[in-house]
């Protein structure tokens, strides 16, 4: 089913022996593979592949959908680090799974994805847009305008920045930061603001489509993507965030996932007596 597969995977021992048994797999069954460490990957080097495997956590998972801005291929996550909110527990052997994806034998989970406009450079994320104060450590204020087909609102704060998330990136910077965790089946985006001075605000919650939303700090301020810093902008300067209609293709072995436990349990601190 898919003759073209690029291997994407966390450098470590573990992770190292993992794709092996995945790579010599495929090629078995006649699919060419393509391998990359998710410190050395670009976006040209996996384009023309119809699947892409991701052996990590979520940041590499991360790095590898932040390399498929306009392609059609599908994901495979197989977990090997240390956060797996975009991955299910692996419940049997690689080859299995394998033959599983080659058969056909999965469902696909379709992930809303948001868009980022700096002037005409616009970007695709899958988790959150961050943007932060440069002067980290002292406050400053920002804006948010939010145009949707029902309202026009504009938002003004003292604190150290805010997040534009979708709803699979509800379960990550934005849960930390005190917003809301919902389903990622659902278009949605969520605004979270970053310690603000104002103790009355809330996170925000829109549905994605036809809605608009402006942001701007007064000061200079960092933007981040996905945990990547894209641009220092200057004071004033406004980010467009709105609904990408581009989603990321995941494929899945069972029509429900535990959501809760996949977040929560990995960023659980328990403590143990000495």
């Amino acid at each position: 089913m898919f003759s073209k597969v690029a291997l994407i995977y966390k450098p470590t021992l573990k992770c190292i022996e993992m794709v092996k048994e995945i790579s010599n797999t495929f090629t078995a069954k006649g699919s060419e593979t393509i391998l990359f460490t998710v410190d050395d990957l670009l976006p040209a080097e996996i384009e023309n592949s119809q699947l892409v495997v991701v052996v990590g956590g979520d940041g590499t998972f991360l790095k590898a959908s932040s390399c498929l801005q306009g392609t059609g291929a599908f994901i495979l996550p197989i977990h090997c680090g240390r956060r797996g909110a975009f991955f299910d527990p692996i419940s049997k052997p690689l080859s299995e799974i394998v033959e599983d994806v080659l058969r056909g034998d999965f469902i696909v989970q379709y992930y809303p994805r948001l868009k980022a406009c700096r002037g005409s450079d616009c970007k695709v994320f899958i988790n959150e847009l961050a943007l932060t104060s440069i002067d980290q450590g002292k406050i400053t204020g920002f804006s948010i305008i939010i145009n949707t087909p029902g309202i026009d609102s504009r938002l003004e704060f003292e604190g150290d920045g805010l997040l534009v998330a979708s709803s699979p990136g509800s379960a990550a910077y934005n849960l930390s930061a005190g917003g809301p965790l919902v389903d990622a089946w659902n278009s949605l985006i969520i605004i979270t603001l970053l310690n603000p001075m104002q103790l009355n605000l809330r996170p925000i919650v829109l549905p994605s489509f036809a809605t608009r939303i402006r942001v701007s700090c007064r000061g200079f301020a960092s933007m981040f993507l996905d945990g990547e810093k894209i641009a220092t902008l200057s004071r004033g300067e406004e980010i467009t965030v709105s609904d990408s209609n581009n989603y990321l293709r995941v494929l899945r072995f069972k029509p429900r996932r535990d959501l809760l436990r996949n977040v929560i349990e990995s960023r659980w601190v328990s403590f143990h007596q000495g």
